[in-house]
Order: C-alpha cells, then sequence, then structure tokens
C-alpha cells in the first residue's frame, strides 16, 4: 500500500512500513492521542462554538479574507406570486429558502442573509479550507436538485409550473466584519460577481466563474460558457455551468496549465524508491506499506500520478487500485474499502442502493471457490451498503463482521495476486480517512 498525505499515517499486519518524507517537515500531529474518528467527531461538534469564540476575539474592522460567495435563489418569484395567495406563496418560498440554508450549512457554509426569494452564502468566513470552493459547488448542485424536488411538490400542490431555482458561485478575496450585518458581512467586488453568476444563470442551473473552476478543475463535469460581461469588471469574464460531480472516489484537483504537460522536476530519487518498492514486492511476496507526508503543495498528487504512469507502462504484472480519501472522510467509517469497490465495479456516487450491491455482488463474487455471494455481501455491508436483510449478514455483532469482511477482502486480493495481478493500493489525502 502507498498512501500519501499533508499528516498521513499507514499501518498493516506483517508489513514493512516505511515514511518518505518530502523536502519540507510535514506537518504538526493533532490530538495524537486520541482516535481519529473521535477527533472528527469533536471537532464536528464543537465547530459552531468555535467559529462564535473566534469571531468575538476577532479585532474590530474589516478582515482581507478569499472565501467563496455562493448566491441561490427562486426563479420568477414575483410572477409565481401574483398567481397564488399570501399563504401559499410564503408557504413555497419559505421551504425553498429553510431547504437551500440547510444545504449550505450541511456543506459547512455560512448563510449570510435570505434576500427575499434567495440566500447569500459563504464558505470559509471562519475558517479557510483549501476545499471552501469544492463544498460551495457540491451545494450548489445539492440544492438544484432540491429544487426539482420542489418544483414536482409545488406543481401538485399548488398547480405551478415553472418552478425553478438556479446558483452562482465565485471565489475571491472581500472584507469581512464590522459592517451593518456584523460578523455576516461580506463586502467586495467577489460578492459582486458571485451575485452575477447566479443572476446569470439559466432556470435549474449552476453558474460557476473561472476563478472557482481553477480551485475545482477537474472534481466536476463542466460546460463553458461564452465570456459573460459582468458590471465593474473590465474584460468579458469565462464562466462554466456544472453538469454533476465527477466520481468522488478518484477524481482529483487538476493542476497546472490545462493541455500543457511538464515534466516532474526534483523528485525522481523518491520515485525511484516507490518503484523498487512495487518491484520487491513483486519478488518477495512480502506485503509492503509506505508513506510519504508534507506540507500541501510539494508534488506528492503529482509523484503519484507519476508513479501511476509507471505501474502502467511497464510489464510489472502488478493491478493500481487508486483511490483518494474525502474532507469528510473521517466521518466515513470504512471510507476508503467503499472507495476500492466503487473504483474497481463502477459503483457510481448517484447509483441506488439497489444499484450498487447488484454491482458489488456481481464483481466480487466470481472471485471466490465457494459462497461468493456471502462473501461479497459481508465486504459490502462492512462498506456502508445495506445488505441487513441477507441470512448472511443478520445477526452479526459489528466485530464479527468486521472480522468476517476483512477476511474476505483478504481472499480478494490474494486471488487477484494469484492470478497474476499482484494489488497495488494507491492512496491519496491518507490523512483525510477513518482509522479504519
Amino acid at each position: 500500500m502507498i498512501g500519501c498525505g499533508e499528516a498521513a499515517r499507514c499501518s498493516t499486519a506483517c508489513a514493512t512500513t516505511r515514511t518518505l518524507k518530502t523536502s519540507a517537515p510535514p506537518l504538526r500531529r493533532w490530538k495524537a492521542n486520541a482516535p481519529r474518528s473521535v477527533t472528527a467527531v469533536l471537532e464536528l461538534a464543537t465547530a459552531p462554538l468555535r467559529a462564535r469564540l473566534a469571531s468575538l476575539l476577532r479585532p474590530g474592522g474589516l478582515k482581507p479574507r478569499q472565501v467563496t460567495v455562493l448566491f441561490a435563489d427562486v426563479v420568477g418569484s414575483t410572477a409565481m406570486a401574483g398567481s397564488m395567495n399570501a399563504e401559499d406563496t410564503l408557504d413555497v418560498l419559505s421551504g425553498a429558502l429553510r431547504r437551500m440554508a440547510a444545504l449550505v450549512e450541511a456543506h459547512q457554509g455560512r448563510v449570510l442573509r435570505f434576500t427575499g426569494d434567495g440566500v447569500k452564502a459563504a464558505f470559509g468566513m471562519d475558517e479557510g479550507r483549501e476545499d471552501d470552493p469544492d463544498r460551495a459547488v457540491r451545494a450548489g448542485l445539492a440544492i438544484l436538485e432540491a429544487g426539482r424536488e420542489q418544483a414536482k411538490a409545488a406543481r401538485l400542490a399548488h398547480g405551478i409550473a415553472d418552478f425553478a431555482v438556479r446558483v452562482g458561485v465565485h471565489t475571491g478575496d472581500v472584507a469581512l466584519g464590522a459592517g451593518v450585518e456584523a460578523d455576516n458581512t461580506a463586502m467586495g467586488a467577489a460578492v459582486n460577481i458571485a451575485a452575477r453568476m447566479e443572476q446569470s444563470a439559466p432556470p435549474g442551473a449552476l453558474r460557476i466563474s473561472h476563478d472557482t473552476w481553477n480551485h475545482v478543475r477537474g472534481l466536476f463535469e463542466v460546460e463553458p460558457q461564452p465570456p459573460l460581461q459582468v458590471k465593474g469588471v473590465e474584460a468579458p469574464m469565462q464562466t462554466y455551468l456544472v453538469l454533476a460531480a465527477s466520481n468522488r472516489h478518484v477524481a482529483g484537483v487538476e493542476r497546472g496549465l490545462q493541455g500543457l504537460s511538464t515534466p516532474m522536476v526534483g523528485r525522481n530519487d523518491e520515485l525511484q524508491r516507490l518503484r523498487d518498492a512495487v518491484l520487491s514486492e513483486r519478488e518477495t511476496g512480502q506485503l509492503q506499506a509506505l508513506t510519504f507526508v508534507g506540507e500541501a503543495g510539494l508534488g506528492k498528487s503529482r509523484l503519484l500520478r507519476e508513479l501511476l504512469a509507471a505501474l502502467s507502462a511497464e510489464p510489472t504484472g502488478c493491478k493500481a487500485l487508486a483511490i483518494r480519501s474525502q474532507p469528510d472522510g473521517m466521518l466515513r467509517p470504512w471510507g476508503l474499502l467503499r472507495s476500492v469497490l466503487a473504483v474497481q465495479f463502477s459503483v457510481a456516487d448517484t447509483d441506488s442502493g439497489e444499484v450498487a450491491r447488484r454491482k458489488v455482488v456481481d464483481g466480487l463474487s466470481p472471485w471466490f471457490d465457494e459462497r461468493g455471494e456471502r462473501q461479497a455481501q459481508l465486504i459490502g455491508q462492512l462498506s456502508g451498503l445495506e445488505f441487513g436483510d441477507s441470512p448472511h449478514v443478520r445477526g452479526l455483532d459489528p466485530r464479527s463482521l468486521r472480522d468476517q469482511a476483512f477476511a474476505a477482502f483478504r481472499g480478494y486480493l490474494q486471488a487477484l495476486a494469484a492470478r497474476g495481478a499482484l494489488p497495488v493500493l494507491v492512496v491519496e489525502d491518507l490523512h483525510w480517512a477513518d482509522d479504519g
């Protein structure tokens, strides 16, 4: 197994474990004495209190910060209000606004203001995260999906045929605090641009600016739009309509200039050590685990991509299983196992539970000599797919399920190796994975 992260750690039984450090010192260990899953729950539970404390301790005056701003609104609310009584209008709009706010907060953004028929929100107000733009775009997609559900309900309950929402997102510098909205004040050109992204989005669509796209490139399927003239911005802006999220188990943010391939510089020694480790495992059959850690931006992801390219280009007899952890991975028990199954058997985030279960069972069962369906269901149940009604799983306590599922998954990996494809698990952003 090979993993990388900003504070990555990995251990495995009967394995040789080594750590490769990049030239900069690794990030500090955080809460080393507590299980990371417990720490993650604690961080989530205390986040509102810490955010409030940070706002109270913040010196007065406007503070500059890069945030991602989201605007969302109900299209044509004025015309809709003209065709309904006041009570029904209030019921429809209030339900839509509550749902928008809940989805923003679920993605760890903050609602700054309700605008009558929409919301203004920001991601990164109290504590900036590298994935704030990603969270904002995912919140926007979730708002659109909720809007489609609300449109069906509005059509059935009130006969409204054209209910729709639209969303705009932009990433840029704003001035925070000390305004008329106190801690919810966010002022600057970035706010105006985000509003323009929303106002110009087609009904039922999400428009993002080029600045936001730069932060999420590779994570979403987008459709480039003609240059858009924005008031206060001299040159027309490149924008994109976001169509869907890419497979989160493998998709990563693309770096560098689009369409330009450059050679890796200064990491040949580390790459050779990784290749030697893979070849040594192939020759000796001894399981190995390697991690490398370092500050963000030092080229860890690039090193993994170079390794994967080398493994695919050479007759090494290896099968690379490349996955990546997510920022919320510590709150997803056995998330890495779920990612392996998703990559191996093409389980999409949009698949229904029934479809996902069928793909996993059909993909795993043939690798076992006997009781293949049982082994597949054990692995699937541990990964979070619901097989609780199956007689193979029903009645198992958590420890028994874990032990038997681990044994089954080990059998799957051994079957891969026995058929000439030595599995090499490559994990990016391992520091976000849960303890499992």
